[in-house]
């Protein structure tokens, strides 16, 4: 049965791999704006050299999605392997000759993978290895390939060609992946996201140093789940998201947390609109008039803090962020999101100054860094270190959703979960080399919706499951030490004038409270 679970669990993601944009979308890569076309990449000594699979020479049968603008969008795959052939190359700069590991991102279906065989080449160096076939049947659906062997780089310029081989199966298989389609285009039998490259002694220490700074959530096993509240701007504009800040009553929203047994509190904040809840010098500087004198923030951690309930943050890097570098991140048509990191680093380091250690954590979930800010090439550490400046035990998620783990620097798992029963994952995807190598797991999912809240005193969503259901799924979490954090749909204004949570979910968290916590 598990086998069968995991083998439907892949079919459907294989067929919603595409759901982004309909396969008519995808055009030969000669019609993409220049943003999304080759160039030299340089590769770090010390850190690992994030590419997306769109930046390479692509050739035969491959391509992308057809890019007449430079957007960073989550649809950035490179398909269509279907001989030997069709060869993706990438050029890189290495400051010096060295030789690298080379690790390759990506999904496909399993019948396909498993009679397949990657060659990666270069300087005269051929490196070959089957394709890997998941034996897990959870997330991550976007997998993570480390070659076994290194691949030795000359000094300056160098050509990097991937390309698989044994691929073509029968043409009967061949036909029927051809013929499949859903409502929205076709299934790809191999989906290439990325190539990362890195030294290995480089890893070796990169590693240490996340270890080094690795955050205990113990307390957050002992707390057993948490509440996730998306106070969202949404389309939100200035005066409005104030006025919705200014009459957040604290102490009626204490009350339900309290009532609900939460043991900390996932607070959204730059959900939407880059709007935050309170002081930021940070985001003054950058864009005026989006921050709030209230310092809401503070004062839920101080209320909270009289239960002995932590408050954490949420933070999209990507709400409202193309309006002030552009659909890049950066300006002209080989932008420099330099811009970008440095503002993401200095406002995750003053809040986390700001609020020391009776903050949580700064950014408990950071949304979109697996689809969108992955794709730029990140300084995950620096923004790690600068979320742990005023508390070296804030643990960090960046968030991952279908991916293997971004970074040595991520705490525990973060991955939507909509309104899913969690995901259990095997121990293996959290050992040296596994998946989910160097992160605790935990699970994010909602009970009736992430956001949306009554309308005319009606509730748009209700619970996905029953109080049993809940009980059974939050005792389980339970047993296999893993932290859940639940979401509740708000109101956009949280007042005592009316409900701002359901009624009815609230019934059910008070169930689970005493079946999981007792009185």
């Amino acid at each position: 049965m598990k086998n069968q679970h995991m083998v439907l669990y892949r079919f459907l993601f294989s067929i919603s791999l595409l759901a982004f944009l309909p396969v008519a979308a995808f055009a030969q890569h000669a019609d993409v704006h220049s943003y999304w076309a080759p160039r030299t990449w340089q590769l770090r000594a010390d850190d690992i050299t994030t590419i997306m699979g769109f930046l390479a020479q692509l050739s035969g049968n491959l391509a992308h999605a057809d890019r007449p603008t430079p957007t960073v969008v989550n649809d950035a795959f490179v398909r269509g392997f279907q001989t030997e052939n069709d060869v993706m190359t990438w050029e890189v700069n290495a400051p010096d000759e060295a030789s690298y590991s080379v690790s390759l991102r990506y999904a496909g279906r399993e019948e396909i993978l498993a009679q397949s065989t990657l060659e990666v080449s270069s300087s005269g160096t051929t490196i070959r290895e089957k394709v890997n076939v998941p034996n897990w049947d959870t997330r991550p659906l976007v997998q993570t390939h480390t070659l076994k062997r290194t691949l030795l780089l000359k000094t300056g310029i160098n050509k990097i060609s991937l390309r698989l081989v044994d691929f073509q199966g029968t043409q009967d298989e061949r036909d029927a992946l051809d013929n499949m389609k859903n409502a929205r285009g076709k299934t790809a039998p191999f989906s290439l996201w990325s190539i990362e490259l890195v030294r290995p002694e480089a890893l070796v220490a990169m590693k240490a140093r996340a270890k080094a700074m690795k955050a205990d959530v113990q307390w957050m096993v002992d707390g057993k789940y948490g509440l996730f509240v998306h106070f969202s701007s949404g389309r939100s504009n200035g005066g409005e998201y104030q006025q919705r800040v200014d009459s957040f009553d604290v102490d009626a929203f204490v009350e339900k947390v309290v009532e609900i047994g939460a043991s900390w509190v996932c607070f959204t904040c730059s959900h939407g609109a880059h709007f935050w809840p309170g002081p930021s010098k940070s985001i003054d500087q950058l864009k005026p008039g989006f921050t709030c004198q209230r310092d809401l923030i503070r004062e839920l951690i101080d209320a909270l803090g009289k239960h002995d309930i932590r408050l954490m943050l949420y933070y999209n890097p990507n709400s409202g962020m193309q309006e002030l570098y552009g659909n890049t991140y950066g300006s002209g048509t080989e932008p420099d999101p330099t811009g970008y990191f440095n503002f993401l680093e200095s406002h995750f380091r003053e809040v986390s100054l700001r609020y020391g250690e009776d903050l949580a954590t700064t950014a408990g979930y950071i949304d979109d860094c697996g689809w969108k800010l992955y794709q730029l090439d990140p300084p995950w550490e620096k923004f790690a270190k600068a979320i742990k400046a005023g508390n070296p035990n804030a643990p960090v998620g960046f968030s991952q959703n279908l991916f293997a783990n971004l970074t040595p620097f991520s705490d525990f798992v973060v991955s939507d979960g909509a309104g899913r029963e969690p995901e259990h994952y095997a121990d293996f995807l959290f050992e040296e080399g596994g998946q989910l190598e160097g992160q605790t797991t935990a699970a994010w999912f909602y009970m009736d919706g992430w956001s949306g809240g009554a309308r005319n005193g009606v509730w748009r969503g209700k619970p996905k499951f029953s109080a049993e259901k809940y009980i059974e799924i939050f005792k389980k979490a339970d047993e296999a030490n893993m932290p859940v954090t639940i979401n509740l749909s708000s109101s956009a204004y949280i007042t005592r004038d009316a409900p701002f949570f359901n009624p009815a979910c609230i019934d059910i968290m008070k169930k689970v409270r005493e079946a999981v916590k007792g009185n």
